[in-house]
């Protein structure tokens, strides 16, 4: 197995993380600090932690999805295809869940937590 291969691993194991993390959080009420915060908040930072869940659980969940179906088409073009657009294909699809993460990220952060954003730009500031 290649380099190539190896990450396309990695990224399938991220993204099943990533459901696995958001199946728990709505399950079990609880917040996977690594994946649903920043690291200099916690879960007390949140004004409604029932709603920043069901605000990131589809998020977080679409995210990991879309990371597996481009790590297993990446995998499959690797060993068997070999197709130049079909790489690519893979390439925008986790690039897409990245961008739809982050921005779902950002935007949970300031709606639930507003006291952790006010202060996170006061730091930044300085």
């Amino acid at each position: 197995m290649g380099m190539g291969g190896m990450i396309d691993f990695l990224f399938l194991a991220s993204g099943i993380y990533l459901i696995y993390t958001a199946i728990a959080a709505k399950k079990r009420n609880t917040i996977a600090a690594n994946v649903m915060l920043s690291k200099n908040a916690n879960e007390k930072d949140i004004a409604d932690k029932a709603g920043y869940i069901e605000y990131m659980y589809k998020k977080i969940l679409l995210t990991g999805v879309m990371i597996c179906i481009a790590s297993v088409i990446h995998l499959v073009n690797d060993y068997y295809i070999h197709s130049q657009p079909l790489t690519w294909v893979g390439i925008v699809l986790i690039f897409a869940a990245l961008v739809m993460y982050t921005v779902a990220f950002s935007r949970g952060q300031k709606k639930y937590m507003p006291q952790w954003s006010k202060q996170n730009r006061k730091d930044k500031q300085k």
